[in-house]
């Protein structure tokens, strides 16, 4: 595993982190035999595994169901392990006591807003209060969980922030041309997440409903083009794309079985793309909403 720094924090994280949302609540395409969460032991054990194996980095949320209780079972009294959570732009203190008592950590390592807008991060109010809690001791560093370049570039310029979490993949290179390289020149960390983006960049594409015709159609292209036709082979080269990216800290794995955990490290020990490889993929970006933000997907 190799690390990297988190922006200018100070901090090495992992290169692949743990996204831990299919591990509690039932996520992603439902493909027959690949959709629901695991157990909650078998949860707990991929956790530790990832940890045991070098990642370091664990993104969690309240809205992730049981996600939270989970890490704290498998790696909570750790403190070699860095926990990223989650909090509204409500009840800012309620919800980190909360994380806190799940996750079994008095210190917060990374707490960021969830789903923050522009307008959240232009009014303040959220920033003050995790601000605030920093200087009590509750959390050491302040992320925004974004959509859309318009947050991503508000929390960046701000100046008040750690680190921001965009989406970004081989099929959503929206953020490459103006948020990675501001990111990059002010010092703030990126976490990748979507990087498989549900799992359509995968052999579950095949599952899409069709009304997601065209996001199948260019996930097939994709296949074509970046992994020889091969299902099983494109999520590797999805995530090899997304650690090419510049300025990106790490990349957010988002496994439910040792598996799919495997293939994750294989993909990041493999390194970049080749040069041949990163020029077919930078083609294949599209430019659709409600192709490219999972909330926009029908409900199945």
């Amino acid at each position: 595993m190799r690390y990297r720094a988190l922006g200018r924090t100070g901090l090495e994280i992992s290169a692949i982190a743990l996204g831990t949302v299919s591990l509690g609540v039932d996520y992603g395409i439902a493909a027959p035999g690949g959709f629901g969460r695991p157990g909650e032991a078998a949860a707990a054990a991929l956790i530790a595994e990832a940890f045991d194996r070098g990642v370091t980095l664990f993104d969690t949320a309240p809205a992730y169901g049981e996600s939270e209780r989970l890490i704290g079972r498998a790696i909570g009294d750790d403190p070699r392990a860095i926990v990223a959570t989650k909090t509204g732009t409500a009840g800012i203190e309620r919800s980190l006591d909360a994380s806190r008592r799940a996750l079994r950590r008095e210190l917060l390592d990374i707490v960021q807003i969830h789903n923050a807008t522009a307008a959240d991060i232009a009014d303040g109010r959220a920033i003050d209060a995790l601000e605030e809690a920093r200087r009590r001791g509750a959390l050491r560093l302040i992320g925004a969980s974004v959509y859309g370049e318009a947050a991503a570039l508000a929390a960046i310029r701000s100046g008040r922030f750690d680190l921001v979490q965009v989406a970004f993949s081989v099929l959503d290179q929206r953020m490459a041309a103006r948020v990675l390289p501001a990111a990059a020149a002010s010092g703030v960390g990126v976490l990748i997440r979507s990087a498989l983006l549900k799992g359509a960049l995968s052999a579950k594409a095949q599952w899409l409903p069709p009304a997601l015709d065209p996001l199948r159609q260019q996930a097939q292209r994709a296949r074509d083009e970046l992994a020889g036709g091969d299902w099983n082979a494109l999520p590797s080269a999805a995530v090899r794309f997304c650690l090419s990216a510049c300025g990106v800290s790490a990349v957010l794995a988002g496994v439910r079985t040792e598996a799919e955990l495997a293939a994750a490290l294989e993909a990041e020990a493999a390194g970049a793309l080749t040069a041949g490889l990163a020029s077919r993929a930078a083609a294949l970006g599209l430019d659709d909403e409600r192709l490219l933000n999972p909330s926009c997907w029908p409900v199945a």
